[in-house]
Parts: C-alpha cells; sequence; structure tokens
C-alpha cells in the first residue's frame, strides 16, 4: 500500500503453503517524486502490480521533441522543413508512447499526468498528421499553400490554444517537482512564439520579414531547448530510480513547499493533507 512516505510491496507467495514474504522499501517524498509527476500516491493492488509508465511517457515525450528543437535551431542545416522528415517520431515515439503511458497513468489514479500525456501525445499525433506529405493538408489552399493567411492562421490559433493548455498544466505542476514544473513553464513561451511566427508567415514580403520568422522560431526553441534539458534530467532521475541505481540528482520535490496548508491531498484520495 502506499502512503505519503512509503510504499510496500508484496513478493508473491514462494508455495502453496502458508510461506509468504513481505518487503517494505520506505521512500521518501523526494523518491517518490522520481518515479512519479504526482504528489499524491496511488493506492491499492494496481500500483503494486503494474510498472510505472511515467518514464515511457517522458522518454516518448522528448525523442520527438528534442528533435523537433533542434530543426526549430536551425542546427546542422535543418530548419522547418525539416519537420516533414521527422514525422515518423510525432506518431510513433510522440503519439503511440505517450498515449500508453497515459492510459497506464489512468489506470493506476494518476489524474494529472494521465492528461498532461495525452493531450501532448495527441498534439504529436496532429503535428505528425499535419506534416506528412501523404495527407497535403496545404494543398488544401491552392498555390500559396503553407504560405497561405488561411492555413497559417488556423495553425497560429492553435499554437494560441497549446499555450494556454500548457499555463494550465504549469499551474497543476507547481505542487510536483522543480525540473518539472520549469520545462512546462518554458513550453508556455515555445508555443507562443510558435503562434507569433506561423501569424508572421503569410505576411514575408523581403528577405528581412523571413529573417523575423526564423528568429521567432529561434527565440521558441530556445525555450523548448531549456524543456529537453529539464526532461533529460527527469528522465535520468527516473530511470535511476526505477532500477535502484543510486541518483546524485535531487528531485526537488515540490509537494512540501508549496501550498503546504493546501487540502490538494485530502481532496485527490482522501488522505491527509501534508
Amino acid at each position: 500500500m502506499a502512503n505519503g512516505h512509503g510504499i510496500e510491496k508484496l513478493d508473491d507467495n514462494s508455495s502453496a503453503a502458508d510461506l509468504s514474504r513481505q518487503v517494505t522499501v520506505q521512500m521518501s517524498p523526494e523518491q517518490y517524486e522520481r518515479l512519479f509527476f504526482q504528489p499524491t500516491p496511488a493506492k491499492g493492488d494496481l500500483a503494486k502490480r503494474l510498472g510505472n509508465p511515467t518514464l515511457l511517457g517522458v522518454c516518448g515525450f522528448l525523442v520527438p521533441f528534442c528533435t523537433t528543437m533542434m530543426c526549430l535551431l536551425q542546427w546542422r542545416g535543418t530548419g522547418p522543413a525539416s519537420l516533414t522528415g521527422i514525422s515518423g517520431s510525432y506518431y510513433f515515439f510522440g503519439g503511440i508512447a505517450m498515449n500508453i503511458a497515459a492510459l497506464c497513468e489512468f489506470i493506476l489514479g494518476n489524474t494529472f499526468p494521465f492528461a498532461l500525456f495525452m493531450i501532448y501525445g495527441v498534439h504529436w499525433i496532429n503535428l505528425g498528421y499535419m506534416q506528412d506529405p501523404l495527407h497535403n493538408i496545404a494543398g488544401a489552399y491552392g498555390a500559396k499553400g503553407a504560405e497561405s493567411i488561411g492555413f497559417n492562421a488556423g495553425n497560429g490559433m492553435y499554437n494560441v490554444v497549446m499555450t494556454l493548455i500548457s499555463f494550465v498544466f504549469f499551474l497543476g505542476s507547481l505542487r510536483t517537482n522543480a525540473p518539472f514544473c520549469l520545462a512546462v513553464f518554458c513550453l508556455i513561451f515555445l508555443f507562443a512564439f510558435l503562434a507569433a511566427a506561423t501569424f508572421a508567415t503569410p505576411y514575408i514580403a523581403t528577405p528581412a520579414d523571413g529573417e523575423y520568422v526564423l528568429l521567432l522560431l529561434r527565440i521558441g526553441g530556445g525555450f523548448g531547448f531549456v524543456t529537453a534539458l529539464c526532461g533529460w534530467y527527469l528522465a535520468i532521475c527516473l530511470a535511476c530510480a526505477s532500477t535502484g541505481v543510486p541518483c546524485p540528482l535531487p528531485a526537488f520535490d515540490l509537494s512540501h513547499v508549496l501550498f503546504k496548508k493546501s487540502d490538494a491531498a485530502k481532496l485527490e484520495r482522501g488522505i491527509e493533507a501534508v
């Protein structure tokens, strides 16, 4: 059974007789934060029997995200056009891996990581669909295609909405841990600059206008790069914690720092708030 300060793991019965072993592993709140992005731990047998899906969700996010940020930062000759070549990672890593992790978080009763993995996982599927030449979405806008006002206005509004969603997740992350909180915070500005670049694209008339759009993308990529660094930090913590490898990196647990007198934990799972 999980509680605020420990998790008990029960081994299987060694024989048909009444011989059984019970191994109790005490985990501090900071150690718990290495495994989940949920301030209050899940309860029940499923939390003890199923694997932790958080590592899968984080790695599924990092593979397409880091590649995309490298393209936005225009490293090694990449650019916005390079995104078409990595659309497969949007479907399989970002879409499939993150949504599987989200469903597992849902089964464990972890509401916040379930919603976060599912929303961003579906975002990757949408991005892959948009970038996939097979669908040729831009072709529906005539000769101008991806440079048309209609195409970019719609995508700009989508990025505005993703900015708002990231802000909502940032508020929820305030009781998790500092690296995760910073990662989501930077996503707000990433999507905001993507929206600005998308709205400006149809009005490119001079080389200076094109450079301005690329600058907006680079700034957004810079914020995304911070998110990527935080994501790799969390991935290392999660990988080490899941196998018991000693990890010197602190988790920077915020659940016992911010809103210490809130009733969030009590309201969520009927346990006493810390």
